[in-house]
C-alpha cells in the first residue's frame, strides 16, 4: 500500500479545502490527526485527515495543513473550531500527537516520512506491507 501525504497548505484559507473534503467524503475519512510542534517558539498545530485506501492502486492519501494553526491548547481559533465540527460530524474523534517540527529535517519528503512512521507505530495507518 502506498501511503502519502497531500499538502494542502499551511493551514490558513486552506483549512476550508480540508474541512470541505471531510464534508463531502465522510465514509472516506480513516482518522483526523491534529499534530501538535514547536516551530522558532511558537506552538503549532498541524491537521490531518487519513483516508482510506483506494480500491485500485491501494494507494492511501492523508491530507494535510502543515504547522499553520496556532495550538488551541494555548490559543482556540475559527479555524480548528470547523476542524472538530467536522470531526463530530463525522463521529471520528481527533487524535493528538506531538512530534518534531518540519523545520528539523533536511527536506518535507524527509519530514514525511518521520510522520508516516509515528502514524504506523501509533495505527494510525496501516503498517508496511
Amino acid at each position: 500500500m502506498i501511503q502519502r501525504f497531500i499538502e494542502l497548505g499551511d493551514g490558513y484559507s486552506d483549512i476550508y479545502e480540508l474541512v470541505e473534503l471531510a464534508k463531502y467524503m465522510p465514509t472516506r475519512i480513516e482518522k483526523i490527526i491534529a499534530i501538535h510542534t514547536t516551530k522558532n517558539e511558537q506552538e503549532l498545530t498541524s491537521l490531518a485527515i487519513i483516508m482510506k485506501a483506494t480500491e485500485a492502486g491501494e494507494f492511501q492519501p492523508i491530507y494535510i495543513c502543515l504547522e499553520g494553526v496556532p495550538n488551541p491548547s494555548y490559543k482556540s481559533t475559527k479555524r480548528f473550531q470547523l476542524f472538530e465540527q467536522i470531526s463530530t460530524k463525522t463521529n471520528h474523534p481527533i487524535m493528538e500527537i506531538t512530534v518534531k517540527p518540519s523545520t528539523t529535517f533536511y527536506d518535507k519528503t524527509l519530514y514525511y516520512q518521520h510522520l508516516i512512521g509515528i502514524f504506523r507505530m501509533n495505527r494510525f495507518i496501516k503498517p508496511y506491507q
